[in-house]
C-alpha cells in the first residue's frame, strides 16, 4: 500500500497566496504532446516579490485525485501514469536574489513503450535565506506547476456516468463520472430538476479534471426548497469526447 509523504513545516498554498510566501512561479501548468524517446525543453519562471533573498530547492512529487477531487500526493515514481522520473532540473536548489525574477532550464525525456497520458507535479520550496547556518525555524512554503505529458496517436478519451442520486441529508444532487479511457479529460456540464416537465433548478458543472481510471463527484448544491412530489433529475456531462453524456433519475419528495 502506497504511503503519502508527509512534509514538516510546510505550507502548501493555493495560486491565491503566492503573496504570502513571497514568489511566484509561471506557467502553472504545462500539457505536453510527445513521442516515445522524444526529448523536450522547458522552462518555469521564478519570481522573488520580496526585499530578502530566498533559498529556492525544486522536487517532483506523484500525485492523483480521490473521488472527491481531492489531490493526493506520493513519492516521485510511485504511481505508475507518473513521469516524474522522466523530469531533469539543474541546479535543484539555488538562491533568488530580492525582487528579481530567474528562468529555470527543464528536460523531459520520454522512455520508450509508453502510452496514453503521464503527469507529474514540479515544487517550488523556499525558505528565507539563512547565511549563518543556524538552526533557526524557517516556515517554508511551495508553489506547483502541473506537468502532463500526453503520448501522441495513443490516447483514448472515454468516460460514463455511474451515478446519479439525490442526497437528503446535504440537500444535494451528486452524480458520478468515470474515465474509462487512457488520458486526462477536462469535464463540464449542467444539473436540472424538472417537475411535470417545468425546469424548477439549474446548475453549471464547474470544469474539474478527470484522470484516467478514475471516479469524480460531483455535487450539486439544491438552492431552491423542493415542494412534496415527483421530479426528474436530468445531468449532460461533456468529456470533449465522441457523445455529451446524460443521465436521468426519478426522485419523490415526502
Amino acid at each position: 500500500m502506497l504511503k503519502f509523504i508527509r512534509y514538516v513545516v510546510i505550507l502548501t498554498l493555493s495560486v491565491k497566496t503566492f503573496s504570502q510566501i513571497g514568489f511566484n512561479i509561471s506557467p502553472p501548468k504545462y500539457e505536453f504532446t510527445v513521442r516515445p524517446e522524444e526529448v523536450k525543453n522547458f522552462t518555469i519562471n521564478v519570481q522573488n516579490t520580496t526585499d530578502s533573498i530566498l533559498h529556492i530547492k525544486i522536487y517532483t512529487v506523484d500525485w492523483a485525485l480521490d473521488i472527491d477531487n481531492n489531490v493526493k500526493y506520493f513519492a516521485a515514481g510511485k504511481l505508475k501514469n507518473s513521469c516524474s522520473n522522466w523530469i531533469y532540473v539543474n541546479p535543484q536548489e539555488f538562491n533568488i536574489t530580492p525582487n528579481s525574477s530567474q528562468d529555470i532550464r527543464f528536460t523531459l525525456s520520454v522512455p520508450k513503450n509508453v502510452f496514453g497520458d503521464y503527469w507529474s507535479m514540479v515544487f517550488f520550496e523556499s525558505t528565507p535565506f539563512n547565511p549563518t547556518g543556524s538552526s533557526i525555524l524557517l516556515v517554508s512554503g511551495r508553489v506547483g506547476c502541473t506537468i502532463y505529458s500526453t503520448i501522441a496517436g495513443t490516447t483514448v478519451k472515454n468516460g460514463d456516468i455511474v451515478g446519479l442520486d439525490f442526497d437528503k441529508k446535504d440537500y444535494s444532487v451528486k452524480t458520478i463520472f468515470e474515465n474509462t479511457g487512457n488520458v486526462h479529460l477536462r469535464i463540464k456540464g449542467v444539473m436540472k430538476i424538472l417537475k411535470d416537465e417545468k425546469i424548477i433548478f439549474q446548475d453549471d458543472i464547474l470544469e474539474k479534471v478527470s484522470l484516467p481510471e478514475t471516479k469524480t463527484t460531483i455535487s450539486f448544491p439544491i438552492k431552491t426548497q423542493l415542494l412534496k412530489g415527483t421530479y426528474t433529475i436530468k445531468v449532460s456531462i461533456d468529456y470533449s469526447g465522441n457523445e455529451i453524456l446524460e443521465g436521468e433519475k426519478v426522485i419523490k419528495i415526502d
